[in-house]
């Protein structure tokens, strides 16, 4: 536990740096393209409308108990996008900037944190679209709304947990980077990100029902339980207790094996 203290009051401490490095990437990213910043709005979007063209359009894809399918996939869109992205790029960001931090007084532990940042905005915008649909299909906003304060620091932590778990199995095997990508494309349709699950009836019920152990699923919902005021995060039970269990032991685990090889990394790359 005292890896999992010093991570975090490093991410206290350098969030300031962490904010200004995304913001300088960012902005020499917009620089590159005719468009700018404009693209943080434009990707997300484009996004969206092609996603609802082949699944929602073309392949008649509904959500589950009669909820509106475009708000429902758009918001399982954003969440699910969100976590890919901070991982599979803050797992990159530590081996591919270890040379610029090291020159830096500023730990290479925040450069997750760092890269997290610049996902935001398409969070924002995905799963904004999804709550604005909804209202519009008569889910308007309700006291459900308060869970953001509970599912989204769960987002961001189990995100950037999973980030440097995966940066410091990159660093000594540097060809878990395609691993990485195939489990992302698997865990897209396993997760009920576009579908439901439920919709397949050839697979059995028990993995139906076991969804709510996979992390990626349940933060999914929970933010759809925000949107359609389905229930509390408490009402869920032992899957709300698995995902805390199962969120502060992949905390410790990425704690402890970044604090033990950051001082070789310049021996392993």
């Amino acid at each position: 536990m005292k890896d999992v203290g010093l991570y975090l009051k490093e991410q206290v401490k350098y969030l300031p740096i962490a904010i200004n490095l995304s913001r300088y990437s960012t902005k020499s990213t917009s620089m590159q393209n005719k468009l700018g910043r404009l693209w943080e709005i434009l990707d997300p979007l484009v996004q969206l409308a092609i996603n609802y063209i082949i699944f929602g359009m073309l392949m008649h894809r509904t959500a589950p108990d009669g909820l509106p399918p475009l708000s429902w996939m758009f918001i399982g869109m954003g969440v699910y996008s969100f976590m890919q992205r901070v991982i599979v790029v803050g797992a990159k960001s530590v081996s591919t900037k270890f040379k610029t931090t090291a020159k830096m007084k500023f730990p290479i532990s925040i450069m997750p944190t760092s890269s997290m940042f610049g996902f935001l905005t398409e969070l924002y915008i995905m799963v904004g679209m999804g709550l604005i649909i909804a209202t519009f299909s008569g889910y308007y906003p309700s006291i459900y709304w308060l869970q953001i304060l509970y599912y989204f620091p769960l987002l961001v932590l189990f995100s950037l947990s999973m980030s440097m778990l995966c940066s410091s199995i990159e660093i000594v095997f540097p060809d878990f980077k395609f691993f990485l990508n195939y489990i992302f494309r698997f865990l897209m349709y396993g997760s009920g990100v576009i579908f439901s699950l439920d919709q397949f009836h050839v697979i059995p019920k028990f993995l139906i029902q076991s969804q709510l152990i996979n992390p990626f699923y349940f933060l999914i919902e929970g933010f759809r339980d925000i949107a359609f005021s389905r229930e509390w995060f408490w009402e869920k039970g032992m899957y709300n207790v698995s995902f805390i269990l199962l969120l502060i032991i992949i905390l410790v685990i990425a704690s402890n094996i970044h604090m033990k090889i950051r001082d070789r990394i310049s021996d392993y790359l």
